[in-house]
């Protein structure tokens, strides 16, 4: 059987008809920081837990905008992720400068005033990945992963294209894991528990990313959110609990397969346990 041709459609970020590709909803090379030396993630669902090679992708943009998205923020944001048992590259470059703000529960630093951090880039990684959320159900149903109104999605693609800067009902945080733990995983854009806005996370391998949009957001969210406050605050906070709390939340009646059994005890051998819950 030949290799299926690329389908013809409306790409949703340029608007124009071409050639589609596999889009991912997370980025492809976030894939590795996640991997074992079989090239396999665990994939978290509410029916099974299971180690695979299978990513969360869909035929969704044209290639110069999937590329785009690569070169304005995607790319740069995966080498600053955090390695299993190896470097973590953006809490790094947070902890050499002092922090503007702390307390027993979290660490703020200015990213705008540390030459080493491109703040636009990291928005632009954030935004993307809940904009395709927004547009796109990767499969898993006939809606989108996150459900954002039509003028909403629009504000975000026209960001997203250099069209419009982000409007002010939008706001990002960004939090960085500070414990000794980081969770080598990912969480697809998922609705939080905020009542006062919209909100919506992800989480990659050391760094988490929420959005809040609704009036109001920035006199309410605004001295965290790194595209409101003029210093780009980026928060360091534990996220590992938070992290498995949530995955293990939604997979309390999941079947765990041997094959995971096996990896978790090899993990165990080696030190780099991090179960679910615990």
């Amino acid at each position: 059987m030949g290799k299926a041709k690329a389908p013809v459609g409306l790409c949703p970020m340029c608007q124009k008809e071409a050639k589609l590709i596999k889009s991912h909803l997370i980025s492809s090379g976030i894939y590795p920081l996640c991997q074992n030396e079989d090239r396999e993630h665990v994939s978290v669902t509410a029916e099974v837990i299971r180690p695979t090679q299978l990513e969360t992708k869909q035929y969704l943009l044209c290639s110069p905008c999937d590329n785009s998205l690569n070169t304005k923020g995607e790319g740069y944001v995966i080498r600053l992720l955090s390695h299993l048992g190896g470097p973590f590259p953006l809490y790094e470059r947070l902890v050499k400068q002092e922090p503007i703000a702390e307390n027993e529960h979290m660490t703020v630093y200015a990213a705008a005033e540390n030459p080493e951090i491109d703040v636009a880039k990291l928005i632009h990684f954030g935004i993307g990945i809940f904009w395709k959320a927004a547009v796109c159900s990767f499969g898993k149903s006939d809606k989108p992963r996150i459900d954002l109104s039509e003028e909403d999605r629009e504000a975000m693609r026209r960001f997203l294209v250099d069209e419009a800067a982000l409007p002010a009902r939008f706001g990002l945080a960004v939090a960085v894991e500070s414990g000794p733990v980081r969770y080598p995983g990912m969480i697809d854009p998922y609705p939080g528990d905020n009542t006062d806005f919209q909100n919506f996370y992800f989480y990659v391998p050391g760094m988490m990313m929420q959005l809040y949009i609704g009036d109001g957001v920035r006199k309410a969210k605004g001295a965290y959110a790194i595209n409101l406050n003029p210093k780009a605050p980026i928060i360091l906070m534990e996220l590992a609990k938070t992290v498995r709390g949530s995955l293990s939340k939604g997979s309390k009646a999941a079947r765990k397969t041997k094959k995971l059994d096996q990896i978790m005890k090899a993990a165990d051998e080696k030190g780099q346990s991090i179960r679910l819950g615990k």
